[in-house]
């Protein structure tokens, strides 16, 4: 009896000692600071990798999707549209999360779609199987967009319906902005937030 108490005493100690090891991974959340990732595998781009500080001073929308979600890639052509609007002052990326459904061909295959839609050639940066950025936050469903100011904090996780010129504009003056707020946990909640 005494050893088996012993052997759970023992036990517990182990256990407890393991939990106080383990790592705890914080997410980015509105006012934190964005470290100066790595991007790599860019597609669309001038170049297949490229640094946070490089967009220094532009307002970066990090719009994570999948080539399985249609409400994603129907959302290019407003982010595409915004871009080209605040041309010098906006960078958005699409950033596709690591997953091994996704191949270099669907990614190809999104980017052909996308040219066969619009007069112009579809010019936003697609970020392939992405992980430097993807691990900075925590959601479950695409589309998920981040917003990173000129100063490379997160000025907000908004709600889709708020990725306005509007919005942007405010955002890029520096003035004060309330946003519907996407919160990822294991659901979506919503709330307001003044940036």
């Amino acid at each position: 009896m005494k050893l088996k108490i012993c052997l759970l005493g023992l036990l517990c100690l182990f256990f407890e000692a393991k939990s106080q090891t383990k790592p705890t991974t914080k997410f980015l959340e509105v006012g934190d600071k964005m470290p100066d990732v790595q991007i790599s595998n860019i597609m669309n781009w001038k170049s297949k990798t490229a640094k946070i500080s490089d967009f220094k001073g532009k307002m970066i929308i990090l719009d994570f999707w999948n080539s399985f979600c249609g409400g994603c890639i129907a959302g290019f052509p407003k982010l595409d549209s915004l871009q080209r609007q605040f041309k010098g002052k906006l960078q958005v990326f699409l950033v596709n999360p690591d997953n091994n459904q996704e191949t270099e061909r669907s990614m190809n295959i999104v980017i052909d779609r996308m040219n066969s839609w619009f007069a112009r050639s579809f010019t936003l940066p697609i970020v392939y199987r992405d992980k430097a950025l993807s691990e900075n936050f925590s959601f479950y469903g695409v589309p998920y967009a981040v917003w990173i100011g000129p100063e490379g904090t997160i000025v907000a996780i908004p709600d889709e319906s708020e990725l306005t010129a509007e919005n942007i504009a405010k955002v890029l003056a520096g003035e004060k902005v309330t946003l519907k707020h996407r919160v990822e946990r294991n659901r979506s909640i919503q709330r307001k937030v003044t940036i």
